[in-house]
């Protein structure tokens, strides 16, 4: 018998540790987590995510 959509539910996530975060080679300031890694949004502007290559 096959379950419904609704009749489970899907464990917890794990919490990852990143640590600190990691300074920009650029300017120097702490990155931020974004996306699933680190990056700097005021050396990135708005051109950050899978969509700009």
């Amino acid at each position: 018998m096959v379950p419904d959509d609704d009749d489970f539910e899907l464990p917890p996530l794990p919490v990852l540790d990143k640590g600190p975060p990691p300074d920009c080679p650029i300017c120097g300031d702490p990155m931020s987590f974004i996306d699933g890694d680190w990056a700097c949004v005021d050396c990135n502007g708005e051109l950050l995510g899978p969509e700009t290559g």
